[in-house]
């Protein structure tokens, strides 16, 4: 058993739920106050919450599809592909080579009318930065002067580096379908100001899981939740 297989959700803190819940109004269209879920108990409160927010007419259309339309229409203006040849295990090293990614991603984002970001550092930069922030915050137990240097340095390192950024950190055309109907729900639909219900605590346990390296099994409506 792997450490992110004993991960619950009760074992999460507050403020990552914090985090989620940001992203879940974004790709929702709602906005929440701070005390809109200090009453939930389970993960079946946090579903119910949200979803009794949701003032939407109801389709049966399967928003996936819809966002899979919308990704391959985006490729197809953007890049040399053909709409026959895009498929859901379509690489994305093959839609965005490496030369010129950051401006073809770019032009894929206008294309599809949203930001979704797919671009990430080099897994060795992002532990060298963390690092370098660990280290700058044990500094202060030595020289204020050192941490507080070392902290504007590595956070400007990390402002240099995202913008210069070319790792995907989606690999199929599948998994950017994916993180699009998550983080983009609304967006995604054919149809503005519909959503289709029976989707909806999917979506929700899909954040929790790409968030938190949950199982979907431990997603119960019955799962407790750790802020109490």
């Amino acid at each position: 058993m792997t450490v992110f297989n004993d991960i619950k959700l009760d074992n999460i803190d507050p403020e990552d739920f914090e985090d989620t819940l940001l992203k879940l109004e974004k790709s929702f269209g709602l906005k929440f106050a701070d005390s809109s879920f200090k009453d939930a108990k389970t993960f079946g409160d946090i579903c119910d919450i949200i979803e009794g927010r949701l003032n939407l007419i109801h389709t049966d259309d399967c928003t996936a599809q819809q966002a899979f339309y919308k990704v391959r229409n985006a490729i197809c203006l953007t890049q040399t592909f053909d709409a026959t040849n895009i498929e859901l295990g379509t690489s994305l090293e093959n839609v965005f080579p490496r030369l010129n990614r950051k401006k073809n991603v770019a032009h894929f984002q206008q294309a599809l009318g949203f930001p979704v970001n797919i671009l990430t550092m080099k897994a060795w930069l992002f532990l060298v930065i963390v690092a370098g922030f660990v280290g700058s915050l044990v500094a202060f137990f030595f020289s204020w002067l050192y941490a507080v240097s070392g902290l504007i340095l590595f956070t400007l390192f990390s402002w240099i580096a995202s913008k210069f950024s070319k790792e995907l950190n989606v690999s199929t055309v599948k998994e950017l379908t994916e993180k699009i109907t998550r983080e983009h729900y609304l967006s995604a639909r054919r149809q503005r100001g519909t959503m289709n219900r029976n989707e909806i605590v999917k979506i929700i346990q899909d954040t929790f899981i790409a968030d938190h390296f949950l199982d979907q099994e431990s997603l119960t409506r019955d799962a407790a939740l750790g802020w109490k």
